[in-house]
């Protein structure tokens, strides 16, 4: 199972990464500054001259086009860092006994999606303990399509030779994948309270989609902002 706590320091040691949501963060704070008070730079400092924006829309463009980049720059650093947060709330999913448990009277009794899902092939091989090694994992695929799969082979050779996709829809039905759905958003809403390298990784493209949204919809975010600031000094 993928290590939380190592991931943590990993993320924190990662001067690149850092850098790259540092740059993300603060293009993308500056235009929803730009966006919530309508305030406009007039000018900036270099060491060379100073630059004054007679055109302030097209600032406000250049910075949506900025926050794009730095998010596709920033996502070259952090997508390795995705791919171990799946491992981690995936594992974490899959433990729970509407998955997989054993009974503790009876180590040849297993119940859950996991254990129903396997082929009377790999059913056989697990109940008899034959020599093979078995292990299996949940995937989220595109379309909301989930899985679960198993891998299994000869424990004299070690490797998962054989690997079975069984789909959780057509398998089970709607009922037990739309269950399976809600687990799984109440397992990654819970990961941003209780894990924080959740939120170190995905913030700052909350942040960027944020503002961009901020600067197409300035009119409604205008109107929202009035209508609050009307309901508070009432």
């Amino acid at each position: 199972m993928a290590d939380s706590k190592g991931l943590t320091e990993e993320i924190d040691a990662d001067e690149g990464l850092k850098s790259k949501r540092k740059l993300l963060t603060i293009a993308s704070l500056t235009l929803l500054a730009l966006s919530f008070s309508g305030a406009k730079i007039e000018e900036a400092n270099s060491f060379i001259f100073k630059i004054k924006f007679a055109h302030q829309n097209g600032l406000a463009i250049l910075l949506v086009i900025s926050i794009i980049f730095l998010m596709v720059r920033y996502y070259n650093y952090a997508k390795k860092y995705h791919d171990r947060l799946y491992d981690i709330w995936a594992n974490r999913l899959i433990s729970r006994s509407f998955f997989y448990e054993v009974n503790p009277h009876d180590n040849n009794e297993d119940a859950g999606l996991v254990a129903d899902s396997r082929s009377d092939e790999l059913d056989d091989i697990v109940m008899n303990r034959m020599q093979y090694h078995w292990s299996y994992s949940y995937r989220s695929s595109f379309l909301f399509r989930r899985f679960i799969i198993h891998y299994w082979g000869k424990e004299e050779y070690g490797d998962d030779d054989r690997v079975e996709e069984i789909n959780i829809f057509s398998k089970f039905g709607s009922g037990i994948y739309f269950k399976t759905l809600f687990f799984e958003a109440r397992e990654q809403f819970k990961s941003f309270f209780t894990h924080r390298e959740n939120l170190d990784i995905l913030a700052p493209y909350f942040i960027g989609c944020a503002a961009i949204a901020s600067y197409y919809f300035n009119a409604e975010l205008q109107d929202l902002l009035n209508l609050i600031s009307t309901n508070t000094k009432k």
